[in-house]
């Protein structure tokens, strides 16, 4: 049995669940959701909100959408196909949550035409590695076919302007048509998990610059390599995809990962819902705990892109049928209330 709402056992028992608005005359109304945070060194609490320039609307029982997406639809002000992201840069309040400050992230230093529907960086998590701090996502709109690769953007944020200075395509060896959810490893600068079941960790060689050249313009590239593998993979019912980023807690490395249950509507298209997992690891990269499924509140659509440790606390962030974001406080101990995998029993 999934447990559908662990955001009510945070409320009941010492943590808390607060939603992130961004005024709607800067947004016009439409969906914030998938943020991520970053608890930096002095103290600052950052998150990336993604702005997406639509609304999700899912169809109920026996409606049915002209929609090539499936049985939900993307509604925007265009009445199009482009589905659009931007991102918002914020300070929390480390207590309450509160929204502090936040800047549009300006992208107009790299932006070249865009040539596919879905346009922006998508599911950006943010990190500072080396005092410098980054947004990393996914783009697809650079080719006709909407591959999509991740990016490594450098961000410069004054009092003034929160302004892309670098933005840098990840080029791998071995690259699927759609490369996504990359987590970032916080206490190992420019590494992220690229594969959960079975782990790959990757590393962005910063020195290895290239361009690449595309329909609409010339884009700059950085490398990467594989540095860890592990053959320990585990049979689960759906594949383990990125989520959070990896964050060290009790000497384990910890992330949150999501998976997706694809069904077919009765109307024959494609819906789905998402489930998360706790995964931890030992400081050799052994795999230790993985936790059972579980739902933040028990809708369709639910997205972890950010974790961090504060004090006894963990803070997770998520977006909400692409509609809403949160930021839930879950105290530590409140991992006991959740059932985990017998592992023996799920090794291949």
């Amino acid at each position: 049995m999934i447990l559908d709402n662990i955001s009510q056992i945070a409320i009941h028992n010492g943590g808390s669940l607060t939603p992130l608005i961004i005024p709607a005359e800067l947004t016009g109304g439409t969906g914030l959701c998938n943020v991520s945070i970053f608890l930096d060194d002095n103290g600052d609490l950052l998150a990336n909100i993604r702005h997406v320039h639509y609304s999700l609307y899912h169809s109920e029982f026996n409606q049915k959408f002209y929609c090539k997406w499936g049985a939900l639809a993307y509604l925007n002000p265009e009445d199009d196909l482009t589905l659009t992201t931007g991102n918002y840069l914020c300070k929390l309040d480390r207590n309450t949550h509160e929204i502090l400050e936040f800047k549009n992230v300006d992208t107009s230093k790299h932006d070249i035409k865009p040539i596919w529907s879905f346009v922006g960086l998508e599911d950006a998590r943010v990190v500072r590695w080396n005092n410098q701090l980054y947004i990393c996502g996914v783009r697809r709109d650079v080719y006709d076919n909407g591959q999509g690769r991740m990016e490594l953007c450098e961000i410069d944020w004054t009092q003034d302007h929160c302004k892309e200075q670098t933005r840098e395509r990840i080029q791998h060896p071995s690259q699927n048509y759609l490369e996504k959810n990359w987590m970032p490893i916080l206490d190992m600068p420019y590494h992220f998990i690229k594969w959960t079941n079975p782990l790959e960790i990757i590393k962005v060689n910063l020195h290895d610059k290239g361009k690449e050249k595309v329909q609409e313009g010339i884009l700059d590239t950085i490398s990467c390599e594989t540095v860890i593998s592990k053959n320990d993979s585990i049979k689960l019912p759906f594949d383990l995809r990125g989520g959070s980023p990896v964050i060290k807690m009790d000497g384990m490395y910890v992330c949150i990962t999501h998976e997706v249950d694809f069904w077919h509507h009765e109307n024959v298209w494609k819906d789905a819902f998402y489930y998360h997992r706790f995964i931890m690891w030992d400081e050799d990269w052994n795999l230790v705990k993985v936790s059972k499924q579980f739902q933040y509140m028990g809708t369709r659509i639910e997205f972890t892109c950010g974790l961090a440790l504060d004090g006894d606390d963990l803070l997770i962030t998520f977006g909400y049928q692409d509609n809403a974001a949160f930021i839930m406080r879950w105290p530590k101990h409140l991992l006991d209330r959740l059932e985990w995998e017998d592992l023996d029993e799920l090794k291949i």
